[in-house]
């Protein structure tokens, strides 16, 4: 089975540590990051469908704007060296994060509120 994902979840869902807006979405995102593929889609994907600031298939949430996530999905794949249609895995994805990560946590994880629980 494969997952499809957009940029920034291909990073993120490395520190996924079981929190989340509600029971639901955390036993999606568990559901996501245990198929052992990856499509890279463009928009929502996988883990968006379950949250619940997903509206008219833009993000809704006060703090990270639909345009703000869209450019965290294409800095991601920039990063990453991947493009919507790819299919990776996981150990792929793994292996080009520490190259990256102090670049990525720079430009979005010093103002993103899942800071604390992804490195703490």
């Amino acid at each position: 089975m494969k997952a499809k994902l957009r940029g920034h979840h291909l990073i993120c869902l490395n520190f996924f540590r079981g929190e989340g807006y509600s029971e639901d979405f955390i036993r999606n995102i568990y559901s996501v990051v245990g198929k052992e593929n990856v499509e890279i889609v463009a928009g929502p994907d996988e883990v968006c469908a379950r949250c619940p600031y997903l509206k008219d298939n833009k993000c809704s949430n006060g703090d990270y704007t639909d345009e703000k996530i869209q450019f965290q999905d294409k800095e991601a794949l920039k990063l990453l060296g991947f493009k919507p249609g790819m299919m990776v895995d996981w150990k792929m994805i793994s292996a080009r994060l520490p190259g990256i990560m102090d670049e990525w946590k720079a430009k979005f994880c010093m103002n993103c509120g899942y800071l604390e629980v992804c490195f703490n």
